[in-house]
């Protein structure tokens, strides 16, 4: 049986310096989960990039997927990633994104794939 499936990528330049803070990245990713109705099975867990692109990576297994964010300081960009097999709400998750890592300056991509019956 094919599984419909949700994939939501949401690129923001010039976010929030709050975008480099772990604590902060983490419950993002925990109101993330919880706005798509789903539950954190592993993580999140987030690591320091290298010197040469430091940043914060940030990943947490769900019940139907993944979460993941990959921000970036030297340009101050985040680039955000929600992949589920269960339907969720686009909107509220752009939305989130948004309250967490845009400014008014900020430029915010999003693309949507969904495939599946």
């Amino acid at each position: 049986m094919a599984t419909k499936r949700y994939h939501n990528i949401v690129d923001i330049k010039k976010c929030k310096e709050q975008i480099l803070d772990k604590k902060i990245v983490k419950k993002f990713i925990h109101e993330a989960t919880q706005t798509c109705g789903m539950k954190i099975l592993k993580g999140p867990l987030a690591i320091d990039g290298v010197p040469e692109n430091p940043g914060v990576t940030t990943f947490a297994i769900i019940d139907f997927s993944h979460i993941s964010i990959h921000t970036f300081s030297k340009d101050m960009t985040a680039l955000i990633d929600i992949f589920s097999c269960k339907p969720y709400t686009r909107k509220k998750i752009i939305d989130l994104c948004k309250k967490y890592f845009a400014t008014e300056k900020s430029i915010v991509h999003q693309k949507e794939v969904w495939w599946g019956k």
